[in-house]
């Protein structure tokens, strides 16, 4: 009796041991299984105003802290580059820079489709089980790419770029006054998962390179340090769009060689990206009466970018922590992080919590019963 009643309690604990593992197989999309039955339109993704503006750490006119192989596990979906042309003179080249290549040289558009390909290429299926469930490793992924077109390049030269890097079967094109967007799950299945806007110089010859403000619309983003964040539409003027970039980084001014530029502000990121991201937020929902699809921030380690995207969302954090840049701080619980600080860390405990407490009670049992027997 006692035997019998040992393996009934192996055979439920065998049984729950299964369950936990098809619950970590079940079809996620950008991190969330409750993401994917949306359409791309009514998601909203954690996004790095000049991604490639990472190096020199703490450069003066540095953006990023990070990477964008780092800021791609660290969840950001959602990349802002800006085209010029390739200092090599290659017309089959462009060069990421922000205002002037002397003063910020990002590197060629090559080197970060190279590191946005292999990225995708390793998350290849809706549902890869065999690919472990950790907080690193949030499965499939749908990405945009929002373009400034700062030196009016050609679409033919983006085409040229983006083909070469082997991205062109992950290319998605919607039509102009197309009905709906598909879900984040059918533009999985198609494999087509890689978005492109561009703000200024699309035609029809390159369709996936679609003109941003056919879908979206910008708030201001020059937004002066100490100045009210605002809620209004800058680009295209006074044009609703389905759509819209948060634009949400702050800056001070420099002149240089006659012109002014923009500074970032690290030091006051925790704070930006915190309580301020919050209230920002907030307050253009009201306004807007949608979602911002595009969250754009400078060190999106600071802060709590990520966890607050879950929020606007209505999913649960899944408690990835942003990597810690050259400033020294992560995303999720950080310091000044204001209404969401300690939310982010309870997130990540009950995720770790319920599959680690569940998977040692049954290798404990499991130790026991056979004791026993």
């Amino acid at each position: 009796m006692v035997r019998s009643s040992l393996f009934l309690t192996l055979g439920l604990l065998l049984a729950s041991s299964s369950w936990v593992q098809q619950a970590d197989a079940q079809q996620q999309c950008n991190g969330y299984a409750e993401l994917c039955s949306r359409t791309y339109d009514k998601v909203s993704y954690p996004t790095t105003h000049n991604a490639y503006a990472f190096k020199p750490p703490n450069g003066l006119a540095s953006n990023q802290a990070n990477n964008i192989p780092t800021q791609l596990k660290d969840g950001i979906r959602a990349f802002m580059l800006d085209a010029y042309n390739a200092l090599s003179g290659n017309p089959n080249e462009i060069q990421l820079c922000h205002t002037l290549c002397s003063l910020m040289d990002g590197g060629t558009l090559s080197d970060t489709l190279a590191q946005i390909k292999t990225f995708m290429d390793a998350n290849p299926n809706e549902t890869n089980p065999g690919i472990p469930t950790t907080l690193s490793n949030p499965y499939i992924q749908v990405i945009t790419i929002l373009w400034e077109n700062a030196a009016n390049l050609k679409p033919a030269q983006f085409q040229a770029v983006y083909a070469a890097a082997g991205l062109s079967p992950y290319l998605y094109a919607q039509a102009k006054g197309a009905a709906a967007w598909p879900t984040l799950a059918q533009m999985i299945s198609s494999k087509k998962r890689l978005v492109n806007f561009v703000d200024s110089g699309a035609d029809a010859s390159v369709p996936w390179l679609m003109a941003e403000y056919d879908f979206v619309f910008e708030t201001p983003y020059n937004i002066p340090k100490g100045t009210a964040y605002p809620c209004t539409i800058d680009r295209p003027k006074d044009q609703r769009k389905p759509m819209y970039v948060l634009n949400h980084f702050i800056s001070g001014v420099f002149s240089w060689q006659g012109d002014s530029i923009s500074i970032p502000q690290p030091d006051a990121a925790d704070q930006t990206n915190g309580p301020d991201l919050v209230s920002h937020i907030n307050s253009c929902q009201t306004t807007f009466k949608q979602i911002p699809n595009f969250v754009a921030v400078d060190f999106y380690q600071k802060g709590s970018l990520t966890e607050t995207v879950a929020k606007v969302n209505k999913v649960t954090w899944n408690g990835i922590v942003a990597t810690a840049g050259n400033n020294g701080t992560t995303n999720g619980g950080s310091k000044g992080s204001g209404n969401n600080s300690g939310s982010g860390n309870a997130a990540a405990g009950s995720l770790l919590t319920d599959k680690f407490v569940a998977t040692g009670f049954l290798a404990t049992a499991v130790g026991a019963i056979t004791l026993l027997l």
